[in-house]
């Protein structure tokens, strides 16, 4: 799967939304490559929900999982992105919403979907943030309930995208992939190593969802590489 090309600081974009920020920049291209590149995976397996997960903490996992729903909605699907991190969640910062509410408040308080889901200025982009962190995350992540939202929310989106905590610290991340019809890794190419990924990778083969692969993150490459990566 095409590499994401090293970006600039958080300073110059602090929300981390760049393929709806810079929708010229060859970032933007690279969400939409990689959504072209498993859309037929997910045609041929029926995947409505979507784990993204990661070895480690600090990998890009949030921002990728926000950006490749944006290139989802911008095609048109009808797109529900979850920060289903209910231990460090960021998303409702990269959108700049408040945090009051969300999936923990609709999983522990029994509060309606409805009334949690906030449209986002993305055309058919709609978000659930993850609510107050709660003091057992993974009970509720791999609770019963949790399992029918996702299947109750897969028949009113096309497309259901989730934030994960990391996969070698919690095991919220590998309940979430039990629950979710598809799953997809992030690796930072400065961050992580042969063994935490193969460890990651042999974690997730347990599981019960489809592995659609891993994207390779922050990759240092030059002008022609890029031009490169670009094409394929």
């Amino acid at each position: 799967m095409s590499p994401l090309p090293k970006r600039n600081s958080k300073l110059d974009n602090p929300s981390n939304l760049l393929s709806h920020l810079k929708p010229k920049s060859p970032i933007r291209e690279q969400y939409h490559a990689i959504r072209a590149s498993i859309q037929l995976s997910i045609n041929e397996n029926e995947i409505k929900s979507l784990a993204i997960v990661s070895g480690e903490e600090a990998e890009g996992k949030s921002t990728f999982a926000a950006n490749l729903a944006i290139a989802f909605a911008e095609v048109g699907k009808k797109v529900l992105l979850v920060d289903s991190n209910l231990r460090n969640p960021t998303l409702h910062a990269s959108f700049e919403e408040n945090n009051d509410v969300g999936l923990s408040t609709i999983l522990v308080d029994k509060l309606e979907m409805e009334d949690c889901v906030i449209e986002t200025p993305i055309d058919h982009l709609e978000l659930l943030t993850s609510g107050p962190i709660p003091p057992n995350p993974s009970e509720l992540l791999g609770s019963s309930m949790m399992e029918r939202l996702v299947d109750n929310l897969s028949q009113q989106y096309d497309m259901i995208i989730l934030d994960t905590p990391a996969l070698v610290t919690v095991a919220d991340s590998l309940l979430l992939s039990n629950i979710c019809d598809g799953v997809l890794m992030v690796v930072r190419s400065s961050k992580n190593n042969v063994e935490t990924v193969e460890f990651a990778r042999d974690m997730l083969s347990n599981s019960k969802a489809y592995f659609l692969g891993a994207v390779l993150n922050d990759e240092r490459i030059n002008k022609r590489q890029r031009k490169k990566v670009k094409i394929n």
